[in-house]
């Protein structure tokens, strides 16, 4: 026997206020089309033709997958500073090639680097850089550099009796040339050439020519170089208002205060905001007895009839 029909409820034939009246969905939607039909009859043919013809929305294309930008052989751009650190790039990977085989990597990267140049052949003794650094960049005309590198070699092998060891520092000049193809590629236009090292030149003069005799002052630099190098106490009470040293983070045994040389004539401690800048040479020695010599700028001001630390610098 079929469930018994639910009671529906009584709908009123006419709705008391149009305003109010709910369409469904269904109903509503079509209604509006009707009315847009209507209008657009109302506006004339032409109105009628742009409402049919409107053009549907062009679909949307996936964006495109990014590729990889291919590889380029060299660096960019050299200048000054760029040809330097191309000229490093490439006296190292010239060393490196030296225990290479042909169809090793590093071989592949000197063709890239240096195409033309040919490889070292270091036999049963291979060489090792330490350091590679460059020293000097000259500019040798429109996109061409002459790059001088310094670079610390050793033996990797054990010695052998009567023949000579690369151990040491040696100089070489790198040509450094870019592209004439405006990609701004630069290549090494030769082998690495070895080179003389700097000359021995006169030292410059030093602003710091006058002993210090004030022992107040001598005093103060002392006691604040042992706490700032971590010999003794804290340097707090060394430093004028205000200012804020950070110590390193090695601690030594012992300083000794070798020499303090001031920029001309020091004055008295006891007027108020002297200021004087001196020089102390001095060593340190760590816990297992090595002695380091360093040298400190330092600039004191007077206050309250004593010195104070008010800046550290280095020469």
């Amino acid at each position: 026997m079929p469930p018994p029909a639910l009671p529906r409820p009584r709908r009123d034939a006419r709705p008391t206020d149009a305003f109010f009246r709910v369409t469904p969905l269904r109903g509503r939607r079509a209604f509006l089309v009707r009315v847009g039909v209507w209008a657009a009859l109302g506006a004339g043919p032409a109105a009628l033709l742009v409402a049919v013809a409107r053009p549907a929305p062009a679909p949307v294309k996936p964006a495109a997958v990014a590729r990889p930008a291919p590889a380029q052989a060299a660096v960019d751009g050299a200048g000054g500073g760029g040809a330097a650190g191309f000229a490093e790039t490439v006296l190292g990977v010239w060393l490196e090639a030296g225990s290479a085989t042909e169809s090793s990597a590093e071989m592949a990267q000197l063709r890239l680097l240096a195409p033309g140049v040919q490889a070292p052949r270091w036999g049963r003794r291979p060489v090792t850089a330490l350091q590679i650094t460059a020293v000097r960049t000259e500019r040798r005309g429109t996109g061409a550099w002459a790059v001088t590198v310094a670079v610390r070699l050793a033996d990797t092998a054990t010695a052998v009796p009567g023949e000579q060891s690369v151990r040491g520092l040696r100089f070489f000049t790198v040509p450094v040339t870019e592209t004439d193809r405006g990609d701004a590629r630069a290549y090494a236009a030769g082998a690495p050439r070895e080179a003389a090292g700097p000359q021995a030149g006169r030292e410059p003069a030093s602003p710091y020519t006058a002993r210090v005799q004030d022992t107040a002052l001598t005093g103060t630099v002392e006691g604040f170089l042992s706490a700032f190098l971590g010999a003794d106490g804290t340097v707090e009470r060394y430093l004028a208002p205000g200012t804020v040293l950070h110590r390193p983070e090695t601690r030594f045994a012992a300083v000794e205060i070798l020499q303090v040389l001031s920029q001309g004539r020091v004055s008295d401690a006891r007027r108020d905001g002297a200021a004087a800048r001196v020089r102390a040479v001095v060593t340190a020695a760590d816990g297992a007895g090595r002695s380091w010599p360093m040298a400190y700028e330092l600039t004191l001001t007077a206050r309250d009839g004593r010195w104070e630390i008010a800046s550290l610098g280095t020469d």
